[in-house]
Formats: C-alpha cells, structure tokens, sequence
C-alpha cells in the first residue's frame, strides 16, 4: 500500500507497483510497500533569506544575482536560461561579477577574509548552529551551496532512533558523506553529536572541510577526512563490516576520482615511471544505481536515513526514488515502512520567483519507543 501525503491536500491510498513523477499533476505516482511523503516546496516569503546572510535577489539571462552576507555578488546560472531579469537595475552595483568567458571573478573591492553564511540553529533561529565560510572558486562557486538549506536541517533534526549497546563504535552513531566537498552536510551532522566520515576525491575540497569545521567550532568533532574515490571507498566499507545510521550522497552528473597511488617505492622512482592511472570517470546515471545499491548494504538494521541531491539531465528525483524502493525491496524491515521525500531543491528570490536548484530524495527509517 501506497501513501502519498502533501501538505493542503486530503491523504489518499495508491496501491500497484512501480514508480514515475507525474510533472503535469505535480505529484508522484508510485507503487511497493513503501511510504511516499511528497510535501510542497517549503514556502518563500517574497524577500525571505535562507540565513541571515544569504539571499537571491533575481535572475534571468543564464545568470543569478545574491547577496552574501551584504556583498552582491552576480554569477553563472544554467537554471536561469530562457527567463529575464525581473529586476535589471538591481544588477548595475555588485562588488563581484563571475566571467565565463575567461573564467576569472571581478571584484570591485576584495572579497572579505572571513565572509561566511550562518545556518540557524534549529532550536533558536538567532543563534548560528552552522558557519559557512564563502570563498570564490576559478569555477564560479562559492564553496558553499545555498538550496541544500532544508537538507542540512533536515540531517541535523531527523536523527534515527535506535537502542545503542555492544560495542563503543555500535553505541556511536556514524555518518557517510560521499562526495562531501566542503562539508557543509558533514558539519550538520556532526554537531548533532554523530560521528562522520567525510569523503571528497578531491583534496582542496577536503582541506576546505576542515576550514569549515573550525569556523563552524567543530575542529574536535570526530570527522575522519578521506581523499577518496566515493565507489572504491564503499566497497572497502563492505568488505571491512561497517555500518553507518546515515549516508549522505551528492554526486556530480560528469567527475573523475583521486589519481591512485604508485604501487611501490621502486616504481615510484623508476626512470620510465608510468603516469599514475585515473580512476574510472563517473557518470551519475550509470554509476549511481551501483552505488545506492552497495550504500544499502552499509545502513544499519533497524534504523538508517539516506539522503541523495544532484543535479542531472539525465536523472530526477523520480529515477533516484525507483532505485531507493527497489533497494528496500531487499530488505527485511518487518512492520516498519520507510518514509521518502522527494523533490526539487529550489531557491526563491525577492519577487517569490523560484530558481530550480537540482533534486532531492530522503529515505528515513526509524524506530520508536
């Protein structure tokens, strides 16, 4: 039996099997022993922030306009292609200009050391449970991304529920971020009190985690930061027998993994040393479904969550949602039926207009006492 719950509308029964998005009708139609909860987009206020130090002011053109703590800043969008500018004179003072052409940031003035987006704490919105260090990158990032808001608040109040006993690392919650980048995930759920295992293949992504943890006051929380290839690292988790209460995946529809190692020393010094090999490209729509499903195989028995985004031409939410049920199906969870969120990460700007940010699927299952 399926149930599909969304928030101003009646709750209504589904049965059958299978899955699709129904974009017309907004909703998704979905078939198993599973619990589908698809609430509406979280409402926007026009003008409303996600912090206290991030907002979208418009879009259009290919491109967005934001402020960051104060400092606008006006960068590629490819989500804003094909809609103008609802504001043009907004655009005319910004302190930092993004060029794809040449690839390089112009500022006006330079950017502020210490710049940083506060996440509120979930308990008292005036106290920043979170620390966002914002730095421009020669991609055109900010190290930081803004839509995942709901999601770090969902990691840092959807903890699963679970008689902790046996041994220290059994009574210890832990966590897996894959492709982590600069943690913002990570530190959510580590300030929750849960042990995490940060995983980028890309080490200034990782030494840019650890700034984070510091500005975010969590230089002791127990993160283990790992350059790693998200697939290999995985299996290897397999193999050694560890489990984890949360995996957290956001996965780049095109990427590469780490360099690997020499093998020895006498290679490594070798005159005719061999170029080290490049792990195998990865491509979210053939790769991701191996994936998901060896991450199934490191949840917990009783209680886990699993949260996945991306952004990709070639999946949506609906995709990720069919692989998540098809996992299930493979599990004994007895009576309990797992709740998974599904949709699209958006964010609104100052005429309530919203500017479509990737997907997002959540899976909890969580036992009560």
């Amino acid at each position: 039996m399926i149930v599909l719950w969304r928030r101003g509308c009646k709750i209504r029964s589904l049965s059958g099997s299978g899955g699709r998005w129904d974009s017309d009708a907004g909703r998704l139609e979905a078939g198993g022993d599973l619990t589908i909860l698809v609430p509406y987009p979280a409402f926007r206020f026009p003008g409303f922030a996600l912090s206290r130090h991030y907002q979208l002011i418009d879009f259009g053109n290919g491109r967005k306009l934001e402020s960051l703590a104060g400092r606008i800043i006006d960068r590629p969008s490819p989500a804003a292609e094909n809609v103008s500018p609802r504001d043009p004179a907004a655009w005319a003072d910004v302190d930092s200009r993004y060029d794809l052409n040449s690839r390089t940031w112009n500022h006006r003035t330079a950017w502020p050391d210490q710049l940083a987006i506060e996440v509120p704490d979930l308990a008292d919105p005036e106290t920043p449970a979170l620390r966002l260090p914002v730095q421009p990158t020669p991609f055109g990032h900010i190290g930081v991304f803004p839509e995942q808001m709901d999601n770090w608040r969902w990691l840092m109040r959807t903890a699963p529920v679970e008689e902790l006993s046996g041994s220290p690392r059994s009574r210890q919650r832990h966590a897996l971020n894959l492709f982590a980048y600069t943690g913002a995930s990570t530190m959510a759920m580590a300030g929750s009190g849960m042990s995490v295992a940060h995983v980028d293949a890309a080490k200034p992504n990782v030494e840019a985690a650890k700034r984070v943890a510091v500005a975010s006051g969590l230089r002791d929380a127990p993160v283990r930061y790992l350059v790693d290839d998200a697939a290999a690292f995985v299996q290897r988790e397999i193999r050694r027998g560890n489990r984890y209460h949360t995996i957290v995946l956001d996965p780049p529809a095109y990427g590469h993994g780490p360099k690997s190692k020499s093998k020895s020393k006498a290679n490594a010094n070798s005159a005719d040393k061999r170029p080290a090999k490049q792990a195998q490209a990865w491509r979210i729509a053939r790769d991701l479904p191996e994936l998901l499903k060896n991450c199934f195989q490191l949840v917990s028995g009783r209680s886990f969550r699993i949260l996945v985004t991306g952004h990709s031409a070639e999946m949506d939410q609906a995709d990720v949602v069919d692989l998540v049920e098809r996992n299930l199906s493979h599990r004994r969870i007895g009576r309990l039926q797992p709740q998974v969120e599904a949709g699209r990460m958006t964010l609104s700007d100052q005429a309530g207009r919203k500017l479509d940010a990737g997907f997002y699927v959540r899976c909890l299952l969580a036992t009560s006492h």
